[in-house]
């Protein structure tokens, strides 16, 4: 009973009552390093944590956390930079055009398009042509005495008002030599086009297009008549009961099977009205009428485009073909953003958000499949598991 009564008692009580037995020590506390070596799993996770905290600390240190206002003074600078740029280019485009007779420059308009390298993919907005500004070429020898001569309030001598060969001014190949020096001023550009996500680009993954002003307006003009009929386009997608946006395939695919119902030689409750209507939505939807092209170079009429891409140049790269192309030292060139167009402005502005949606809603049809097909694997595994099993099992036996 004694004995008992001394498993049921503290530390203290055992001391107090067995004291005077000879030999008897009260057992000690174990320390918490103790405990730790005594448990294989304590110190090691103890371990583990120290680990995982010099990491993160280690981490910190190699790079700094930057706040959330920094990041926004950051992103604030970078775009008055580029406004900055823009204006600068504004003013010497206008300075080019008063300073010089008419016949004595050309104006085109500039398009960029990303193309990103391996398998990225490109942004959304600049996943087709954009056209970003206009650029004026003159020869620069006659503008710089042109110049000079007017901040001097002297006559323009005769021998200054020659005319200018039309080679003197080419756009196409005085354009692609200009380009590998004007990386920053054209991403400015683009970005005052295409909004704040094109500064995030590479603009050597950038390429360019050119054209003249009567190819680009007919371009327009196209594109308008795009934005014109997307409410015609959505009422048709409504009569075959698919989206603005689907694949011309599932478009195709729901037609055939509405028009194989509605075909009154098929069906005789079938209303001639309702099988015309199915015929002329699928017509609408498939671009049969003559519609523009959904891609920049398939805008307005293809016989009145003059659309070149520019092989070969990228900015910030110098390229051998661009250095053969012209003489960049030969040539004066200014850039103006698009963007003072409200008529450019507004419908290049809505094919933006069209090409964003549209990416969009490719990115979760892709995630969605993916996730079917990791479900699907994750149901199949366990079949062949078992499947696996049932095998063994005669062979175990």
């Amino acid at each position: 009973a004694r004995l008992y009564r001394a498993r049921t008692m503290s530390a203290a009580s055992v001391t107090h009552q067995w004291g005077a037995v000879a030999g008897f020590a009260a057992p000690k506390r174990a320390t918490a390093p103790a405990r730790a070596a005594a448990s294989p799993y304590a110190g090691r996770s103890k371990q583990s944590k120290e680990e995982k905290k010099a990491a993160k600390a280690a981490k910190k240190k190699a790079a700094p956390a930057v706040s959330k206002q920094a990041k926004d003074a950051a992103r604030k600078k970078a775009a008055a930079a580029m406004r900055e740029v823009v204006s600068k280019q504004g003013k010497a485009y206008d300075r080019m055009v008063r300073e010089l007779d008419r016949d004595q420059y050309r104006e085109y308009v500039l398009s960029v398009r990303h193309n990103p390298a391996g398998d990225a993919d490109p942004e959304p907005v600049l996943s087709d042509w954009l056209p970003v500004c206009e650029v004026i070429v003159a020869d620069k020898q006659q503008y710089e005495a042109r110049k000079f001569f007017k901040e001097n309030n002297m006559d323009i001598p005769e021998t200054e008002q020659q005319t200018v060969s039309a080679e003197q001014i080419e756009g196409v190949p005085a354009i692609r030599a200009a380009v590998p020096r004007l990386g920053s001023d054209l991403l400015a550009m683009a970005a005052a086009m295409a909004g704040s996500n094109a500064r995030n680009v590479e603009v050597s993954d950038l390429e360019f297009g050119v054209e003249d002003w009567g190819s680009f307006e007919n371009a327009v003009d196209g594109l308008e008549a795009q934005a014109g009929a997307a409410v015609q386009r959505a009422r048709a997608a409504g009569v075959l009961g698919v989206s603005p946006d689907d694949d011309a395939s599932e478009v195709k695919r729901v037609y055939r099977r509405l028009i194989a119902t509605e075909h009154p030689d098929r069906n005789p409750d079938a209303s001639i009205e309702k099988f015309n209507a199915i015929k002329e939505a699928y017509e609408l939807m498939s671009d049969r009428g003559g519609q523009s092209g959904a891609t920049f170079e398939g805008l307005g009429d293809k016989a009145k485009r003059d659309f070149v891409k520019l092989n070969d140049a990228h900015a910030g790269v110098s390229t051998a073909g661009g250095a053969k192309a012209a003489d960049a030292s030969k040539t004066e060139i200014a850039l103006r953003s698009l963007t003072i167009y409200d008529r450019i402005k507004t419908v290049f502005t809505a094919r933006n958000v069209s090409l964003q949606n549209r990416a969009t809603t490719a990115a979760k049809a892709k995630a969605g499949k993916a996730g079917k097909e990791g479900t699907a694997d994750a149901e199949a595994a366990p079949e062949e598991t078992e499947t696996a099993e049932k095998v063994e099992e005669p062979v175990a036996a």
